[in-house]
């Protein structure tokens, strides 16, 4: 099986190492590091022929469409690649796994056909007025270089501010009927799904500039391309009823996000062996050694 891992990663250069030695070393990893960070600790740290760093690196801002750009950058290396890939999965530098490359290759071998991309239709009555205000409130985004980080983040602010003052909101429903979708960030899907999200973001402009101005487009865009899609939804794992939280929507990782992202350490070996889940986030060097030597000793 042709295994794709492609990974987003701004800080912890030893971390990232340690997770790509976990995994397939057949496989191949496609990395997208931080524009704003230097890259040449994590160059210095994984070398291959199946390492490709993004030539084209773009400056990260949590919560705008360069999210999105970055995971069409990477999607679009994996496609594009000589090699055709059964899988590709979507990852952290700060992820590491609790399944052996063995247990993960058989797993996938057993779903078959199924993607694993969670979704849930945020424009149904089910999800509360809160989640659908959130997702539908516009966030215009600035970003002019000659202001301060600061000041394009007030400017944002106060755009949005005004924006919901006068009723200005975002329909959950998009202009070509599509409904909004919500899942995470971190998913395994297959290259024919890849291919369809990359042909439909790079050649539907309306559908792009819906999501400029939305809320957690890497959690959006490429759900409501899947579920909306009669041929690949029935494929997906759609959740139904209220809104569970980002957790669960989140199919491989074990992920603690309340009250903030909590740092896996060793006293979360046992919970992280009984959750069930491939991966976890997040890591760190430093806190999460001691974790990392019992996860790889049990390997």
């Amino acid at each position: 099986m042709n295994i794709a891992y492609l990974i987003s990663a701004h800080t912890d250069a030893p971390q990232l190492r340690r997770l790509v030695e976990a995994l397939h070393p057949e496989a191949h990893f496609f990395i997208h590091i931080d524009k704003k960070s230097d890259i040449q600790p994590f160059v210095s740290l994984l070398k291959g022929e199946n390492i490709h760093f993004l030539d084209n690196r773009l400056d990260v801002r949590w919560g705008t469409i360069i999210e999105v750009q970055y995971q069409m950058a990477l999607i679009k290396a994996a496609i594009d690649y000589p090699i055709r890939f059964d899988r590709i999965f979507f990852l952290s530098g700060m992820d590491y796994p609790l399944w052996s490359n063995e247990r993960i290759s058989a797993w996938l071998e057993s779903i078959g056909d199924r993607e694993v991309l969670s979704g849930i239709d945020m424009s149904t009555e089910h999800v509360s007025k809160q989640q659908r205000d959130l997702y539908s409130t516009a966030r215009p985004f600035f970003a002019v270089d000659s202001f301060s980080n600061k000041t394009n983040q007030r400017l944002s602010i106060a755009c949005r501010k005004i924006k919901k003052f006068f009723g200005c909101r975002k329909s959950l429903v998009l202009p070509n009927g599509w409904h909004l979708y919500k899942g995470s960030a971190w998913w395994c899907i297959s290259e024919d799904l890849a291919r369809h999200i990359h042909e439909v973001y790079s050649t539907d402009t309306r559908l792009v500039q819906y999501f400029i101005d939305s809320f957690g487009q890497a959690e959006t865009l490429i759900q409501t391309i899947a579920f909306n899609s009669p041929e690949w939804a029935p494929k997906c794992e759609l959740h139904t009823g209220a809104y569970p939280g980002l957790a669960a929507l989140t199919p491989l990782h074990f992920i603690i996000y309340e009250p903030v992202i909590k740092i896996m350490d060793e006293s979360d070996y046992d919970t992280l062996m009984q959750s069930g889940r491939m991966f976890t986030r997040k890591l760190l060097s430093g806190k999460s050694d001691k974790l990392v030597e019992m996860l790889h000793g049990r390997k």
